[in-house]
């Protein structure tokens, strides 16, 4: 019996502290061929690598290449609820860190929007449905 209830109320903690978790998808794309994805990819983890704040402080992340677009791609990680503090943080340094590296010959998304060097979102329009006619529709007169 007091097995069950320590189960239970460890499955709710785990549940509770899943809960506080936020992330945030960032891709690095390359607007010059000349600039390879290892280059990115080590820009990107030297950025994120911050030995200087305490473990609690830190937004954690992993840093890998997608091997079908030679993109850079990670997940800013936190616990708390919206963009916090340290990944804000981490967010910034990272843009001061590739803007220094490689100027504006990369760009930066953030969840699928465009982030700018000055840290603003630019929203990504939604791609309009295409028009394909249904079946048995009427196109003219």
């Amino acid at each position: 019996m007091t097995d069950r209830i320590c189960l239970t109320l460890a499955a709710g903690a785990l549940l509770a502290a899943c809960g506080s978790t936020v992330g945030f998808d960032y891709r690095i794309a390359s607007k010059d061929p000349k600039i390879t994805s290892a280059q990115m990819l080590k820009a990107v983890t030297r950025s994120l690598d911050r030995p200087e704040l305490k473990e609690s402080e830190t937004a954690t992340a992993w840093a890998k290449v997608d091997e079908k677009t030679g993109e850079v791609t990670f997940t800013l990680a936190a616990f708390g609820s919206g963009k916090t503090t340290s990944i804000r943080n981490a967010e910034a340094k990272l843009l001061r860190d590739l803007r220094y590296e490689f100027g504006d010959r990369v760009e930066v998304f953030c969840n699928g929007d465009r982030v700018r060097p000055d840290g603003t979102v630019e929203r990504v329009a939604p791609a309009s449905p295409s028009q394909i006619p249904q079946e048995g529709a009427v196109l003219g007169p």
